[in-house]
C-alpha cells in the first residue's frame, strides 16, 4: 500500500493534536486531544485495517526516511520498504493511547458562519506574532469579526477581521463572543463551515477534515 501525500498532511495534523493514533477499519480517520477539547476526523483515499500507533510523529518521521515507501500490514507490525530497505515497524496497544469516544457529537446551529483561509491565516498569523492566546467569533447581532486578543487582559494587543456577511448562514439578533484557545484551533489550513452551539462547542468542516472544538466557558458569552 502507498500512503498519498493528502493522506500523510492529515497524519502530520492529527499527529498535532494527540502523539498516538488509534485506526480503525474504513477510510475514516479520528483523533482526540488528551484534554477532550478537540476532535478531528478525515476521510482518506486509503482503506485500512485496524492498527495502534504510539508515538505518531516518529511514524510519520520513518516513513520520511523512504523516497517511496510501500506499506504490508500486518496483525502486529507493519512492514515499510523502499528499493533494499525495510523497517519492521511494531504497533501499540490501543489501551496506551487516548481514542476517540463512540458516541456522534451533534452541534446546534446556533451561529453559522464561512471563515476563509485567508481570514483564519491573517488572525492566527497575528496571534503568533503578538503573543495571543486567543480567537474569539465576536458579534454585536450586525455582524461578526474574528479576533486574536488575550481575553485576560483590557489592555492586550489585538487584531479583528471582519467576516464577509453574505458568508454568514446563522447569526443571533443578540451579540456574542465565542472564545477558543489557539491550542485548540489546530486545524489543517482550509475554508471552514463554522458551527458554534451556545451550549459551548463548535464544529468546523472543511474540504479535508471536520474539527470539534470546544468554546472557553468562563471568557465567553452567548449573549451580551
Amino acid at each position: 500500500m502507498k500512503i498519498s501525500r493528502e493522506t500523510v498532511a492529515v497524519l502530520q495534523n492529527f499527529a498535532s493534536i494527540n502523539s498516538g493514533l488509534l485506526v480503525e477499519k474504513g477510510n475514516t480517520l479520528k483523533t482526540i486531544s488528551p484534554q477532550k477539547t478537540i476532535l478531528a476526523e478525515a476521510t482518506v483515499t486509503e482503506d485500512f485495517d485496524d492498527f495502534c500507533i504510539y508515538d505518531l510523529s516518529q511514524f510519520l518521521g520513518t516513513l520520511s526516511l523512504f523516497e517511496d515507501p510501500d506499506l504490508e500490514f500486518d496483525d502486529k507490525y507493519v512492514a515499510i520498504t523502499n528499493g533494499n530497505s525495510r523497517v519492521k515497524y511494531i504497533f501499540a496497544d490501543p489501551e496506551t493511547v487516548v481514542t476517540v469516544p463512540k458516541q456522534k457529537l451533534d452541534v446546534a446551529s446556533d451561529i453559522e458562519l464561512v471563515i476563509t483561509k485567508d481570514n483564519f491565516e491573517k488572525a492566527s498569523k497575528a496571534a503568533n506574532v503578538l503573543g495571543l492566546q486567543y480567537i474569539v467569533f465576536e458579534s454585536d447581532g450586525e455582524s461578526v469579526v474574528l479576533k486574536a486578543t488575550d481575553v485576560k487582559s483590557s489592555t492586550s494587543n489585538e487584531i479583528a477581521v471582519e467576516v464577509d456577511p453574505d458568508s454568514v448562514k446563522t447569526l443571533p439578533d443578540h451579540g456574542f463572543s465565542m472564545v477558543f484557545k489557539m491550542d485548540n484551533l489546530k486545524i489543517i489550513p482550509d475554508d471552514y463551515v463554522v458551527v458554534i452551539s451556545g451550549q459551548g462547542i463548535a464544529e468546523f468542516t472543511g474540504s479535508i477534515a471536520k474539527y470539534f472544538v470546544t468554546v472557553e466557558q468562563t471568557d465567553s458569552k452567548f449573549n451580551n
